[in-house]
């Protein structure tokens, strides 16, 4: 981890030094003016630290994942605009869609090696509203730039880039305050001289209700959206869950029944609705595949694995294939979708030595 003094004393033509450079002179622009103030307000006040990586494979991520903790600890002394800045000597020719899929890699693997549980009280639903990032257990807001972004360039780069910004920092600075709503706008009015694209649809702000964090992590080049539901970390977490055998339970906000569908439709599977009336049991049973549930109204409480597990509008459960369970509706009945994943033996083998490696 090295402060801007610090890197500024290394040879020209190290690779470091250059993307470096490249970073400043963008932050530090005046015309057109950098669009995130508070970046580049970090940035003159030395409060941003950096690490740099010769790759993206496994022992590279774990390298950042240690200096991603070591800065975790210290960031608070660092200032209220602070931020760790992680750049990637990787091939700078990829096309948008590489860049983003190394960049969901990214996170995966660093939730695998994070040594620390995740908070509590940040839901593991990356639709959920209050959902961030976590590692080292900090809730943190991740953005990244890339060589591939050339019309919208407030997220382009020289080379691939991982900017983490601690999620306190947002109160620190006071963006849910007056103050920070005037500054927002300013963001925004800088936006839309800094990039050469309209304004990307879907930012927000945290805790907003409809607001979702992970569409704003990695902004592609072109506002058309083809899938706001289906986050890759999040179907991540999802299988984390399955190979792990084990029931899980994720906390969510109200969800409408189309929503829910669309974003539980397996790739290979289907998806039925079901509606229990007040009090409806279910007996103990298995299913020889692995299930999803999603509530979209009323109230259900299932018991697996010696849990009691009492769901509302927006919670689901992951069942892994095989497991035991049973539940009964609430007073008023529930309403959910059920996923139902086809998996061959063969690509369930594949998928274990894939998470095993």
């Amino acid at each position: 981890m090295f402060e801007k003094h610090e890197i500024l004393k290394w040879e020209e033509n190290d690779w470091r030094k250059e993307v470096f450079l490249n970073f400043a002179k963008d932050l530090t622009n005046k015309d057109p003016k950098f669009p995130c103030v508070f970046g580049a307000s970090g940035f003159q006040q030395n409060q941003l630290r950096f690490d740099f990586f010769a790759g993206i494979e496994k022992e590279s991520i774990k390298l950042l994942a240690h200096s991603l903790k070591r800065y975790l600890k210290a960031a608070k002394s660092f200032g209220s605009y602070t931020s760790f800045v992680a750049f990637f000597n990787i091939d700078t020719n990829k096309s948008i869609q590489e860049y983003e899929g190394i960049f969901w890699d990214v996170l995966k693997e660093l939730h695998k090696i994070d040594e620390e549980p995740w908070p509590i009280d940040i839901p593991k639903d990356t639709n959920d509203p209050k959902w961030e990032f976590c590692f080292g257990g900090e809730p943190i807001f991740v953005v990244c730039n890339t060589p591939a972004h050339k019309l919208r360039k407030s997220r382009s780069a020289s080379t691939f880039m991982i900017t983490f910004q601690p999620r306190w920092v947002f109160d620190e600075i006071g963006l849910l305050t007056p103050n920070g709503e005037k500054y927002k706008k300013i963001v925004r009015d800088l936006l839309s001289k800094y990039d050469e694209i309209p304004e990307y649809p879907y930012l927000g702000s945290y805790g907003d209700p409809g607001n979702k964090e992970w569409l704003q992590y990695f902004i592609p080049e072109t506002n058309d959206i083809k899938n706001i539901d289906k986050c890759p970390f999040h179907q991540f977490i999802k299988q984390e869950a399955n190979n792990m055998g084990k029931v899980s339970y994720i906390s969510g906000e109200r969800v409408n029944l189309e929503s829910a569908v669309i974003e539980l439709l397996p790739e290979t599977g289907s998806v039925e609705v079901q509606r229990d009336t007040p009090f409806r049991e279910h007996k103990t049973h298995t299913h020889p595949t692995d299930e999803t549930l999603l509530i979209i109204d009323g109230e259900i409480t299932f018991y697996a694995e010696d849990q009691e597990i009492k769901c509302k509008s927006g919670d689901r459960i992951l069942l892994p294939a095989g497991t035991k369970h049973s539940s009964i509706a609430g007073p008023n009945g529930c309403l959910y979708v059920i996923a139902l994943e086809f998996i061959s033996p063969e690509q369930q083998k594949k998928e274990e030595v894939e998470y095993a490696n």
